[in-house]
Order: C-alpha cells, then structure tokens, then sequence
C-alpha cells in the first residue's frame, strides 16, 4: 500500500475519533448544564362563566377569541320574577358577566335556549402573564432550581426563542396530581419515571399571538 495512502487513512481515522469525542464532550456538556424536554405547554386559567338562575338565554352572545373585562357582560338571561303581593308575576333580564379578564374560548350556549342555574355558558381564558407549564423527570428535577434562567421554544414560532426563568416547582408529581391517581395492584408492579411539573415564566417582547396549550420545548441552564 502506498504511503501516501497510508497516510490519509491515518488523517481519516484521526479525524472520526475527534469528531466522536467533539460529540461525546458536547452530549455530556450539555448533560451537566442544561435540562431539556417538549413534555411542555403554554398555560393559562381557564374559567367557566355560568347561568345565575334558570331563565331563557336572550340577545346577542360573544364570539370565541372576544376580550372581555371582569365584571363585564358576557350575555343575558330572562328571569320569572314570582308573584308578590298585589304585583304579579312577571319577567326581568339579568347580567352574566365575566368572572375574570380574558377571551372566550367557547360559547356553550345558543340564543333562546332554556338554562338550569349552574348550566356552563362559556368558557374564558385568563393570561396571567406568559407561562409555560413542564413536565421534568424526577431523576433530574434535583438540579431545577427556582430562577434558572430558561430558553423557551413555542412550536407555532420555531424560529424564535423566548427568555424566562424558573417560577416554582410543584411539590407532587404530575400522576399524584390527576384525578385518578394510577395504581397498580401487588404483583404487577412496573416501575415509571415520574414527572414533576415546573411553572416558566417568559418574555413575549413581540407581542406574538399565544393560545392556552400550545406545544413548548423548554430548556433549563441548570449550570452544573
């Protein structure tokens, strides 16, 4: 074989070890000071508004994505008032307003439909800030601290990434938390890593549209 041939074989082989320690060195890097996952979404108070009394829903209705004010009306009832006295009995209209600051999300309602009290009327989204809830496996939640700084990546805006910071840390873990706790009966047991949920606070200095649920990506400087 040649020797110039050699040689370059030589170089090849040299350089595909470099590269696989460059790789390796970058994947244990990033390992040590940062934590990442998708396991993540854009969170918001969502609030249901009610019917006050039972009564026919009357009048124009908001539409899905309309702002409203707390305390603002959102629609109309029509009420039987009972007979009182010497004044009979007759009908009165009353406001449903909106029990916080936020947009429809969805109208359950039509106009003329006969409501119970209680009956869900529509559904409002609250922005309480920019916030993104994440889901960190318990074998790393160790190294998240409230304050880390984070880089928040929102699917719908792939180019863009948003500064935030660590906001709190759930003391339970997500399973712990739903509503019905999974269980396994004796003998059957299969150990699952569990997922602690992290409250991200972000900047959104372009004002981009945001949407309760959106899919995020999230990645904590754990600086470790």
């Amino acid at each position: 074989m040649k020797l110039g041939r050699l040689i370059l074989i030589e170089i090849i082989i040299v350089v595909i070890i470099a590269l696989l320690g460059a790789g390796g060195y970058y994947f244990y890097y990033q390992g040590q000071h940062y934590i990442s996952t998708d396991d993540a979404q854009l969170n918001a108070g969502l609030v249901t508004a009610v019917a006050l009394a039972p009564g026919q829903i009357v009048g124009n209705l908001p539409s899905p994505g309309e702002h409203y004010k707390a305390g603002t009306t959102l629609l109309r009832e029509k009420v039987a008032v009972p007979a009182q006295g010497a004044h009979p009995a007759t009908t009165t209209t009353i406001d449903v307003t909106a029990p916080i600051a936020g947009r429809i999300a969805s109208l359950e309602v039509m106009s003329g439909q006969y409501v119970q009290a209680g009956t869900p009327l529509a559904q409002m989204v609250g922005w309480q800030g920019n916030q993104v809830v994440a889901y960190v496996p318990e074998t790393q939640i160790g190294s998240v601290k409230v304050g880390q700084t984070v880089d928040v990546t929102i699917d719908a805006y792939p180019s863009d990434t948003f500064p935030g910071h660590v906001q709190a840390i759930v003391p339970a873990t997500q399973a712990a938390l739903s509503i019905l706790p999974t269980t396994q009966s004796s003998g059957t047991f299969t150990k699952v890593t569990q997922r602690v949920p992290v409250y991200i606070s972000f900047e959104n200095p372009d004002g981009a549209d945001l949407y309760m649920g959106l899919s995020v990506e999230v990645r904590i400087h754990t600086g470790s």
